[in-house]
């Protein structure tokens, strides 16, 4: 396994489902608001309403999956190990927001659900990353009676 790999495979893991889920916060702010929000305080409060972080838990979830497939795409084998590590590595992210005291962080108890969803997530988008290998590889297997 090579060390170079690994650790970019977990960084840009992580770098893609920040990007991913930033974008479609914004993109879900924008679109509910009555106007464009633009200053803080009337982002926050298209951002805050029940049913937007809601939706916004859920783009997370879907969000992780696609990130745990990519960073499992960049490490290439042991995939499940590559995104249990990007999830550590994001479970110490999301004990740092806990004790932040930044207004732009969600709600705690949403706080709470990305860092219960997000290794699942993760998990799910490499093992589906790794099941996808496999079977490519098995398919590049030439059949016992294609053999000379």
């Amino acid at each position: 396994m090579n060390l170079a790999r690994t650790a970019a495979a977990v960084l840009i893991g992580a770098i893609v489902l920040g990007f991913i889920d930033q974008t479609l916060e914004r993109v879900l702010v924008t679109a509910l608001a009555d106007t464009p929000p633009t200053n803080e305080a009337s982002y926050l409060a298209v951002r805050n309403r029940p049913v937007v972080l809601v939706i916004t838990l859920i783009t997370h979830a879907l969000a992780a999956t696609l990130a745990g497939y990519i960073l499992a795409k960049i490490a290439g084998v042991h995939e499940v190990r590559h995104a249990v590590g990007a999830a550590a590595v994001l479970a110490v992210v999301y004990v740092f927001a806990f004790v932040s005291d930044n207004v732009m962080l969600p709600p705690v108890w949403v706080r709470v659900a990305m860092f219960i969803v997000t290794p699942p997530a993760l998990v799910a988008g490499a093992s589906i990353r790794a099941q996808a290998r496999s079977i490519q590889q098995e398919a590049a297997m030439p059949r016992p009676e294609e053999r000379p």
